[in-house]
């Protein structure tokens, strides 16, 4: 009877050395390395480039731009607030008369003229009185081939209180003015007729004044419109007919305000 062969005893596994690679496997990528920045003195950083300077003037400028709204805001809370409280209004203004102590016109259409107007001021405000400046006026008559020339007069500045009225006082006069012969006789006999109708017109400068103190002033235009002017009794001498006309009122002289 055969014998069988002894077992071939188990191959020992091999321990793999420290370190060990094994040649089949795919290889390995390197770890990246951290990339420190490196800090260059001063003198070498941006090589060829100027430093850049704070800009001073933007910041002034800033500045200033921003000093100017606050002080136009403010100056506009300010005027609201004292338009509210005060409520300011326009004067307003009628020629009140006309008188003449002389209106001639000569056989040779010469025209000799002395007139004065009264022009009535009226201070609708109850918190600030009005002061007018010294003023010019100009008188004209109406003709259908143009205005005739009156005469101007000065014109003194006064005061009208809150709620009152006051009077302007003009006085205007020519002297040898000669007039074309159909103008000089509707002028004639316009004046010892229905009557000569008579415009005047005044610059003066007007103010207000607050807790007794008055503020500048701004120039103001008074138109008002025509009053008839005609004799009265045997003198030559004229007054007006009829009763006041209004006037209008031009701020600045341009901007009308009625």
């Amino acid at each position: 009877m055969a014998t069988k062969p002894p077992p071939m005893a188990a191959k020992p596994v091999l321990q793999r050395p420290p370190g060990y690679r094994d040649p089949g496997a795919p290889p390995l990528k390197p770890p990246q390395q951290l990339r420190r920045p490196t800090h260059l003195p001063p003198s070498f950083r941006h090589a060829g480039k100027t430093r850049r300077q704070p800009n001073y003037r933007r910041s002034i400028c800033c500045c200033i731009l921003f000093f100017l709204l606050c002080t136009i805001l403010l100056l506009s809370i300010g005027a609201a607030l004292g338009y509210l409280y005060y409520q300011p209004r326009f004067p307003s203004f009628h020629l009140q008369s006309l008188n003449s102590t002389m209106l001639r016109v000569g056989s040779s259409g010469s025209l000799d003229v002395a007139i004065s107007a009264k022009i009535l001021a009226w201070n609708p405000n109850t918190k600030i009185g009005i002061v007018f400046g010294d003023g010019v006026g100009h008188v004209t008559a109406e003709d259908q081939d143009g205005d005739v020339e009156l005469g101007d007069g000065q014109i003194m500045g006064f005061y009208v209180r809150e709620k009152s009225a006051g009077t302007m006082m003009l006085q205007a006069g020519e002297s040898g003015v000669l007039l074309d012969d159909a103008v000089a006789q509707r002028m004639r006999n316009g004046y010892k007729g229905s009557g000569v109708k008579v415009k005047v017109e005044v610059a003066v400068g007007m103010g207000v004044r607050v807790k007794g103190k008055n503020m500048w002033k701004v120039p103001l235009k008074v138109s008002c419109s025509p009053m008839r002017l005609k004799v009265v009794g045997k003198k030559g001498g004229g007054a007006s007919v009829g009763g006041m006309v209004k006037c209008q009122v031009y701020l600045f002289r341009w901007f009308n305000i009625n």
